[in-house]
């Protein structure tokens, strides 16, 4: 515990409690007696208990390792039922055993934190008590911090010292280091007291009105925004003749402008106290962008749901709605989605986030995409099968639909009748059949597959096997002589098989019918203006197994990326072609990781992890993303 120990010394030191002199003599003491630092400057009469709680919560002492549960036990902080319940939901949600305790109301979160500052050896610290020193935050982005919930508290010997909740997430440190680029040291604090931290240091961004002035002086706010009309055109848009109301509809035309010209996929408009906080999704990453005042914050959100046809005078349920926009002589739709949130002061407002599909973006040939050479030569050929069941797997936002898209287009010929259903229709394609699912209506996934059947296709697209019943008439298309796409979430290919046996299907059909699944991710591309080569530290090469020889690269910054270091993005991909081995595993009912083992020792399989390691050594992307963006591979 002496690193803990003289990590309380140095924190003590940075806020100007104790002087150099003081800490030595504290520590020669501590040495001397194996006593508590902190309980041995109280003693020495060079910190107060008072101020030394005040700033570190309390410091306690445990001599032997022992499991959290076993450790709050023996301290009294809680009782044997009630542990026996906390480790009873944490097999239902997954969760670290603490926060299940918090979550069920047995302990505050204070306590937990204080708990588990013990038991790894991590000071704890109040951060709304810590001096903070204002220039640590230019080493981490306000999004990285908000993301990984992580406050940066100083810089000493190059090293810099941030509060986090968790200090057992490995990759989240490894991140920090990356984005930092130097050491980190951890101190823990409360999730509460990091966002409430996270929320002072950065809401300062100049909210008003020259945030206000830079997005109306916005080039694209000097037009109107052209709306393209479909289907029902009785409604029909106010005329907004005061001075108040022209400006809402300028900064609404420029703000959508001004996302359209940065490639953003989605834009967020949300409610706070003091203001509007609009964020705009590029590459992936959300980028916070200027403030709007308060005072112009209903207007602009109602301006948003009557382009959209959606219930201005609803503002407690979650609506949806589209629109079409010209913007440069082509068409591009806009969906758009409210949510109803509750602030303290204004009561319900609505969070609005529109998702922008361009229908002249994502259409790349499948050649394109960035599949390794083997890996797309099985794809490909899965892909002209007669029949079976293809499925792209990945979490939302990780390209599934552009694959599915490109897919059906590598495979497109007039002697093919292609139909999909979708849930919604996201870019429309020509010769294909595209079905929108309404589910209010009675056109479910299942129920469309029904009437697809009678359609005489040769190849169909399921949106998502969302359920048993969904994907029990996917395997009935797929054995009757039809090729069927699909998607599922999963983390890798080889979960694909346990998730869908989890549904209720039988093994020996899914075994049967499945001939590939391809599991991908989006991470960002390094901006080919600025990229350079990047040292990566030795611990990291050991940790992930990579050769002293191995040559890294990362975008230092610069105009073209706005100093980002990156521009686009790129896949990583896993293609799962099963074999007899892995279809009699699968009747088995074994697990993911067995059946990834048997597949990267007898199907060469292709991991996230490698392809990523690949792509970063090509120089598409940095060892981070890839980091952020697969888990390791098991021995």
């Amino acid at each position: 515990m002496n690193q803990s120990k003289s990590k309380i010394g140095e924190l003590l030191l940075r806020q100007g409690i104790i002087d150099e002199d003081q800490l030595k003599h504290a520590m020669s003491e501590q040495q001397r007696t194996g006593i508590m630092l902190s309980k041995i400057l109280v003693r020495l009469g060079m910190v107060s208990e008072d101020v030394l709680t005040n700033i570190l919560g309390v410091q306690m002492q445990t001599t032997t390792k022992m499991r959290i549960g076993e450790l709050l036990l023996m301290h009294g902080y809680i009782t044997e039922p009630q542990l026996n319940n906390a480790l009873e939901e944490q097999k239902k949600t997954g969760q670290r055993l603490g926060r299940t305790l918090v979550s069920l109301g047995y302990m505050p979160e204070e306590r937990l934190v204080e708990i588990l500052s013990t038991q790894f050896e991590v000071p704890y610290v109040k951060l709304g008590n810590f001096n903070i020193d204002p220039n640590a935050n230019q080493y981490l982005s306000e999004d990285v911090c908000r993301n990984y919930k992580v406050v940066p508290l100083f810089v000493a010997d190059k090293t810099l010292t941030i509060a986090m909740t968790d200090p057992t997430n490995m990759r989240v440190i490894d991140i920090v280091k990356f984005k930092a680029q130097m050491d980190v040291d951890i101190v823990m604090s409360s999730e509460k007291d990091v966002m409430a931290t996270l929320d002072r240091i950065y809401s300062g961004s100049g909210v008003g009105s020259e945030s206000l002035n830079a997005l109306l002086s916005a080039e694209s706010s000097k037009e109107e925004l052209q709306t393209v009309e479909r289907g029902d055109t009785s409604l029909q848009e106010p005329e907004l003749s005061d001075e108040e109301g022209q400006q809402v509809v300028k900064i609404v035309t420029s703000l959508i402008h001004e996302a359209i010209a940065r490639k953003a996929s989605d834009i967020h408009l949300e409610p706070q106290e003091t203001y509007l906080k609009m964020r705009y999704r590029v590459d992936g990453d959300l980028q916070v962008q200027a403030p709007i005042p308060a005072r112009l914050m209903p207007q602009i959100l109602s301006r948003i749901k009557l382009l959209a046809k959606m219930d201005i005078a609803e503002k407690r349920r979650p609506l949806d709605g589209r629109f079409t926009v010209r913007y440069k002589g082509s068409e591009v739709d806009l969906r758009v989605s409210s949510f109803p949130v509750s602030l303290r002061k204004r009561g319900v407002c609505e969070k609005i986030v529109m998702r922008i599909l361009d229908p002249n973006s994502g259409q790349f040939p499948l050649k394109d995409m960035g599949f390794d050479p083997r890996m797309f030569k099985q794809y490909h050929d899965a892909i002209n099968l007669p029949n079976g069941i293809i499925l792209v797997t990945g979490p939302t936002g990780s390209g599934k639909s552009t694959t599915l898209y490109a897919s059906i287009r590598e495979i497109m010929d007039p002697t093919i009748n292609i139909s999909t259903m979708e849930d919604p229709v996201e870019l429309n394609v020509d010769g294909v059949n595209q079905g929108q699912i309404n589910v209010a209506a009675g056109f479910t996934f299942a129920a469309g597959i029904r009437a697809l059947l009678r359609q005489d296709p040769d190849v169909m697209m399921i949106g998502e096997m969302r359920d048993k019943e969904t994907a029990s008439m996917a395997i009935e298309a797929a054995l009757t002589g039809h090729l069927v796409f699909s998607t599922l979430h999963t983390n890798d290919s080889s979960g694909s098989f346990p998730r869908l046996l989890e549904m209720g299907l039988e093994p020996f059909l899914v075994a049967t019918v499945i001939k590939g699944i391809l599991a991908q991710r989006l991470v960002r591309r390094i901006c080919k203006y600025c990229k350079e080569p990047v040292d990566i530290t030795d611990e990291i090469r050991e940790e992930m197994g990579l050769s002293p020889d191995m040559q890294f690269y990362h975008g230092k910054g610069c105009p073209r990326c706005e100093g980002s270091g990156y521009k686009g993005r790129c896949g990583v991909y896993e293609f799962l072609v099963p074999n007899e081995s892995i279809r009699n595993l699968v009747i088995k009912h074994s697990s993911g990781d067995d059946i990834k083992k048997t597949a990267v020792k007898e199907c060469d399989l292709i991991t996230l992890r490698m392809d990523g390691i690949q792509k970063a050594l090509d120089g598409l992307t940095t060892l981070e993303q890839i980091l952020a963006a697969s888990a390791k591979d098991e021995e």
